[in-house]
C-alpha cells in the first residue's frame, strides 16, 4: 500500500519560545526576534544524536509550527503557523470527516484533552507546556514525558522486541524503535479509540499504525514526522510532519490536570462562539 505523503517545507525556524510568543506577543513580533542557538545535536554514549540537553544543561521540546491537518476554517487555524493542509487533502474516510466536521460544528467542545484524558500518538508530541525525550540505556528504552494533561509518558522499547501478538488497546499503544542513521524511528501499534490524534479533532480506530520519525538538526531544532495508517478511519496511509523547537533551560513542572484544568472554555460547546470570533 502506497503512503500519501503530505509535508510542510519550513525554514530555519527559532527556539519554542517562538511558538509561545505568538499567541501572546503584539502583531509585530517575527521569528527574526528570536535567537537560534544553532550548535549542533548532542550525541549519546553511542554515537545517536540525542533529544536531550547538554550536559550540564536542561530544556524541553515543544510543537513551534505547523499541525498535522487543519481546517482553515476552524478557529484552530489561527493558532498554527506554517502553510495549513487542508482535511480534503488527506485520504480520509467520510464517516471520519463527518465527525471531524461535527467536532468543528460544536467548537471541540468533546476535546478529550480538557477532560485529562491521555494523549496518544502524534498529539503526544503536541504538549503545549513541553515534553522530554530521554533515553535509559542500560533499560533499552526511550521514554517521552508529557508535562500537560495527564502527565503521562510513552515507553519506546529499542531491544529489538516485536510488537506482541495479544495487545490490549490503550492511549499510548507499543512502541518500539530503532534507528535509522540519525533518524530515531518508532513503530506502534496497539492504540484505543478514545483520544485525537490531533487538536484538530482527527478520529482514529483501533486498527490505527504509526511509524514516526524523529530527528534533530541542531541543538535549537527538531523534526517530527508520522505516517498514519488506519484502515478503519482512512482509505490509505497517509503522512504528515511539524517541527519542534527547544526551550533550553526549561524543566517539567507538576501538573495535575483534575487541578490545574485552565481550558475550561474548550469544554462549553456553543458558547464559545462568542469568545473566539471579533
Amino acid at each position: 500500500m502506497t503512503s500519501k505523503k503530505i509535508s510542510f517545507s519550513p525554514k530555519g525556524l527559532n527556539s519554542a519560545l517562538f511558538f509561545f510568543l505568538l499567541l501572546v506577543s503584539p502583531a509585530g513580533f517575527t521569528q527574526d526576534d528570536a535567537v537560534v542557538d544553532s550548535r549542533p545535536a548532542p550525541r549519546g554514549e553511542d554515537g545517536h544524536i540525542s533529544f536531550e540537553p547538554p550536559a550540564g544543561e536542561g530544556g524541553t521540546w515543544v510543537r513551534s509550527q505547523g499541525n498535522l491537518v487543519i481546517n482553515p476554517d476552524s478557529y484552530e487555524a489561527r493558532r498554527t503557523t506554517g502553510a495549513p493542509i487542508h482535511i480534503d487533502d488527506i485520504p480520509i474516510q467520510a464517516w471520519a470527516k463527518a465527525l471531524t466536521n461535527y467536532r468543528h460544528d460544536i467548537f471541540l467542545a468533546s476535546e478529550p484533552y480538557t477532560r485529562c484524558k491521555a494523549a496518544s500518538g502524534p498529539r503526544s508530541i503536541m504538549s503545549p507546556y513541553g515534553l522530554e525525550i530521554v533515553s535509559v540505556p542500560d533499560l533499552q528504552r526511550l521514554y517521552i514525558f508529557n508535562i500537560s494533561n495527564a502527565m503521562s509518558y510513552r515507553i519506546i522499547f529499542m531491544d529489538g522486541r516485536e510488537h506482541p501478538t495479544d495487545l490490549r488497546p490503550t492511549y499510548s499503544g507499543h512502541s518500539i524503535g530503532h534507528w535509522e542513521g540519525d533518524t530515531l524511528v518508532v513503530d506502534t501499534v496497539g492504540l484505543n479509540e478514545k483520544s485525537w490524534m490531533s487538536r484538530d479533532g482527527l478520529p482514529s480506530t483501533d486498527q490505527l499504525h504509526l511509524i514516526e520519525r524523529f530527528s534533530r538538526e541542531s541543538l535549537d531544532t527538531a523534526h517530527y514526522e508520522v505516517t498514519i495508517d488506519d484502515p478503519g478511519a482512512y482509505t490509505a496511509p497517509w503522512t504528515s510532519s511539524f517541527v519542534l523547537g527547544w526551550q533550553e533551560g526549561d524543566e517539567m513542572f507538576e501538573y495535575v490536570c483534575q487541578e490545574n484544568n485552565l481550558s475550561p472554555e474548550s469544554m462549553l460547546g456553543d458558547g464559545r462562539l462568542s469568545k473566539i470570533t471579533p
